[in-house]
Formats: structure tokens, sequence, C-alpha cells
């Protein structure tokens, strides 16, 4: 979502949107550029780190195959692999500037690297990355809580301490989210019950909020838009409307309550207001708006 990364996954969607397959070229060059710092990388998550990289240089490769591209997301994997921290159980990673814990989640936690590694191994082959994710689930599983179905935030936690957050980037609809992009990954017989965890703990207390993607209700319903298609349930994406149709007949009261001190409007897509366009798009036309909070890749190149 930061950096580089970013942008090869824009060029990518935009290369197919705009039918200009030179834009792929470019996102090409770019992620070759990135990789020659994956050494300096420290975040490691997909928000600014080596997963997010892998996940944007993977949409591109549905786009524009190339063993280059898989090298690269080679390269990326193993940075993930050579930073792991074994754990109690299983391994994680530390984002330094979140507390210094390795984190459940999507945006900079366990979910986000272990969807990661997982598409890596599906697209390199390599069985270590397949393992990785495996025991960075495993980890992850330590962290949750049954009785709030959702997983503990670490952040600025104590041991012992049951904090939660119900936000793509920590707790279950970000945890969900993966489970789903994980299915077809994994051979791991409990993401499906960690899947319907997270959409029962986020459809109790996922809403009320902001309005933002990052961490607000419009990325909490991209769980039960996602989960529609995925899942052919499409109750679950009358039931994502029926809560954006009481969301937008509170906006004409009191506005947008975007992700950022104060919920004033502000622009911009995980925690402004085009955020909020995009996940209205996304509810009306799941089918043709790729989830962006999923990292998926572009419609016309997925197969």
């Amino acid at each position: 979502f930061n950096g580089w990364g970013g942008i090869v996954y824009l060029l990518a969607h935009l290369g197919s949107l705009w039918r200009e397959p030179a834009l792929w070229d470019e996102a090409a060059d770019l992620a070759a550029l990135a990789a020659a710092r994956l050494e300096q990388d420290e975040q490691f998550d997909i928000i600014g780190g080596a997963a997010g990289y892998i996940g944007a240089v993977a949409a591109l490769w549905r786009c524009r195959p190339d063993d280059k591209l898989v090298t690269l997301i080679a390269q990326a994997a193993d940075h993930l692999l050579a930073h792991a921290q074994p754990q109690a159980q299983g391994i994680g990673w530390i984002v330094p500037e979140m507390g210094g814990r390795a984190l459940a989640g999507f945006s900079h936690g366990a979910s986000g690297i272990a969807w990661a590694l997982a598409l890596a191994a599906n697209l390199t082959g390599d069985g270590r990355y397949r393992d990785a994710a495996h025991a960075s689930l495993q980890y992850e599983r330590t962290l949750y809580g049954a009785a709030a179905q959702n997983w503990r935030d670490l952040r600025g936690a104590d041991d012992g301490d049951d904090i939660f957050m119900w936000a793509w980037c920590h707790g279950a609809p970000g945890v969900g989210l993966a489970r789903l992009g994980l299915r077809p990954l994994l051979d791991d017989p409990a993401l499906g019950g960690e899947l319907t965890a997270a959409l029962e703990s986020t459809r109790a207390h996922g809403f009320g909020g902001g309005h933002s993607l990052c961490h607000g209700d419009f990325g909490n319903l991209e769980l039960f838009v996602a989960a529609a298609e995925a899942l052919q349930q499409p109750a679950l994406l009358d039931q994502a409307r029926h809560v954006a149709s009481a969301l937008l007949a509170g906006q004409a009261q009191s506005g947008w309550r975007c992700g950022v001190p104060g919920g004033v409007e502000t622009p911009g897509l995980m925690v402004g207001i085009a955020g909020i366009g995009y996940a209205l798009l996304r509810l009306a036309s799941p089918s043709l708006t790729p989830s962006v909070l999923q990292m998926a890749p572009p419609r016309c190149a997925a197969g």
C-alpha cells in the first residue's frame, strides 16, 4: 500500500483497465527497482513491507506472466523467512512502530504475512513459504479470544490484556478477509471456522465507528461483500447493502467520519473520502470492482 509496491499494484490495475500493456512494463521495472532495496525493509507487513510487495507483484504477474516477476516474489518471501522470529508457538514478525511484538491481523500482522507467503508458495512452488504461512497462522491462533470471536490486539497491551479491535487493519474483519484469500492456497481445515467466527464477530461488533476503509464501517463491510462472492452466499451481500443504506442515510445528517483524528472529512483511499466512494462502487458492482483490501488482481486478468 505504501511506497513503490502500491504504485506497482496501481499500474497493474490501470494497465488492465485502460488496456495499456506499457503500464505493466513500467510496473515490472519499478518492481525490480524495489526488489533491490528489499534488504532495507524492516516493516515486513502488508501495509509497507515485503508481504505487501508480494501481493502487488503477484497482481502484476496475473496480467503479465513472467519468470522474472516470480523470482522477485521469491526474493521477497526469502526476506520474510530470514526475519521471522520464533514464538512460543509458530513464528511472527516484529514491526518496530507497532509496539515491538508480533501482531495478529491483516495489515501489520500474521494474517497478512501468511497470505503473502501462501501466495508466494503457490506461484513459486517452494514449500518453505507454505510451511511458514502455516507457522504464522499457528502463532496467530494463540491470540484468539473465543468469547469475543476475535484476535487480540497486542499494540500497547500488557501480558494477559484482552484488547480487541474490529477493523480491516486489526481484528476480525481483516483476519476474515485473509482467511478468504487463504482458502484456495492452503490446506488448513481451521480456516472455515475462523472465517465464520470473523463474520459473526464483525456483524455483532464491527459497526458504528467511523466510515473509512482502514478502520471503519466500509472496510468492515468488505468482509461480507468478499465472502458473498467467494462462498456464493448472496444473503451476505444483501446484509452489507442494508448496512450501507443506513450509513448513507446517516451521512445526510452528520457527514462522513473519516479515519483521521477528529473524524474530519479528508481525501484519500484508506482513511478518506476516496475510499468511501470506492466501497460504494464495490457494493454496487462486486463483480466489476476488485477487492483492494484483499489486494485482488485486475478482474480481466484473473482467471
